[in-house]
């Protein structure tokens, strides 16, 4: 066992704690295995957010990605999108600017593009969309994980800035390259505007695709479902 955690536990409680905590005690091990637990965590700067974090540890939503997911870093990020809808609902703007500026920070963008591919939804209605046509767990699980690990290949997420002739090309080459069964379009706010004017030219360009959207709030998703038969 390293002793970095059993340091960084006496510098918490403090010399006099340490010394009954050498005891072995059951509040000892407890705090011992939740320090462990949420070592990963530890670069969320604000303690309201890291709570919400540690909150989403045991939530059934992520307890059903475990069951297909087994890379740590990207448990963690799906867990951080998590925490992103939460401060959402909440309200608490501030602190979801911040979290992303932190997840950014730690796990760069793709990191922070996985964990809006949660907070979003998206990742629900993949998977939802997988299951419509699933042939074997074992391929279900290969998808899910291919689309987390490579998520640049799979979804589009438009930026404010971004033009129109930008985006349909991106959608093209991809679609063309990768020969992917589903593909992502996502924005907001005022991307989300983008997207939902080029609607049209999007599913003439992708023409091998079918569109079904998913819109919430000023988020706009659309998911390019290859036609079966066109492989």
């Amino acid at each position: 066992m390293s002793s970095e955690p059993i340091r960084d536990l006496g510098e918490g409680i403090g010399k006099g704690a340490v010394k009954g905590a050498l005891d072995w005690g059951e509040n000892f091990i407890k705090d011992l295995v939740r320090r462990f637990r949420e070592k990963g965590i530890n670069f969320i700067e604000d303690k309201n957010t890291l709570e919400i974090a540690r909150e989403q540890y045991n939530s059934g939503e992520l307890q059903i990605y475990k069951h297909y997911i087994e890379d740590a870093n990207n448990l963690m990020i799906l867990r951080m999108g998590l925490v992103l809808r939460k401060l959402e609902r909440l309200g608490e703007r501030d602190r979801k600017q911040k979290l992303r500026e932190d997840i950014l920070k730690k796990y760069e963008i793709k990191g922070l593009h996985v964990a809006q591919f949660v907070e979003n939804g998206i990742l629900n209605r993949y998977i939802g969309i997988l299951l419509d046509d699933i042939s074997s767990i074992e391929k279900f699980k290969e998808r899910i994980n291919e689309i987390i690990s490579n998520i640049e290949k799979y979804v589009l997420f438009v930026k404010k800035e971004d033009d129109e002739r930008f985006i349909l090309d991106f959608c093209l080459r991809m679609t063309t390259s990768n020969l992917s069964m589903i593909f992502i379009v996502s924005g907001m706010g005022s991307a989300g505007e983008i997207i939902k004017k080029i609607e049209g030219r999007l599913i003439k360009l992708l023409k091998d695709y079918e569109l079904e959207k998913m819109s919430k709030g000023d988020n706009e998703n659309f998911f390019f479902k290859r036609i079966i038969g066109n492989e």
